[in-house]
């Protein structure tokens, strides 16, 4: 039984590392912050682009309180974190409680899902797997004002986390090696953080 379940996961990581492709960037220590962001809820860690900060989590609940009364199945917001000279943030989301059928159903049809009232002039999606995480689905949103580029993080068997580069389009040649040493620098972290008040 035991041997069955072992090659049902094994199974699983392969259909999802079939599917894609090795995310072909790398961290760039000169493009981000010294120390990394560790997140205890999600067990992993990021490093930020240089010049970003941590908004305020009474701030951040704040939002994610309002976004839970809308719809209560939408990602849980945990960190927000601001270039306040570039005019971009960052956000980190919970995506652990969204049923995997509802993860894959908007992204099987992501352009109606992430573009369904035109504000977008393009959505493109792109699948990638890294050695940590078995599966990373990248999409990037871009209007003539901003772009979002947003990554979807999976484990063997769901979306985990998703961390959203919202920005000027204006800054898109030069930002977006910031946002692909940002993800690569994504990695789980098992420390437990304690916090003495």
């Amino acid at each position: 039984m035991k041997k069955i379940i072992l090659f049902a996961l094994l199974g699983i990581t392969m259909g999802f590392v079939a599917c894609t492709k090795p995310y072909p960037y790398t961290t760039d220590e000169q493009l981000l912050e010294v120390n990394p962001c560790i997140v205890s809820d999600l067990q992993m860690e990021v490093k930020l682009p240089v010049g970003f900060m941590v908004i305020s989590q009474a701030y951040t609940d704040s939002i994610a309180a309002i976004r839970a009364l809308e719809n209560p199945f939408d990602m849980k917001l945990l960190r927000i974190f601001a270039d306040t000279l570039l005019g971009a943030n960052i956000s980190l989301s919970d995506m652990r409680h969204i049923p995997y059928e509802k993860t894959e159903n908007e992204l099987d049809f992501y352009k109606q899902t992430y573009n369904a009232t035109g504000f977008w002039d393009s959505v493109t999606l792109q699948r990638y797997h890294t050695p940590d995480y078995p599966k990373l689905v990248v999409l990037e949103m871009q209007n003539s004002n901003k772009t979002l580029v947003r990554t979807l993080f999976y484990n063997d068997k769901k979306a985990q986390f998703c961390l959203d580069y919202y920005f000027p389009t204006a800054f898109y040649q030069d930002f977006m090696s910031f946002v692909h040493a940002s993800v690569a620098s994504i990695k789980p972290n098992y420390e437990l953080q304690i916090q003495v008040e």
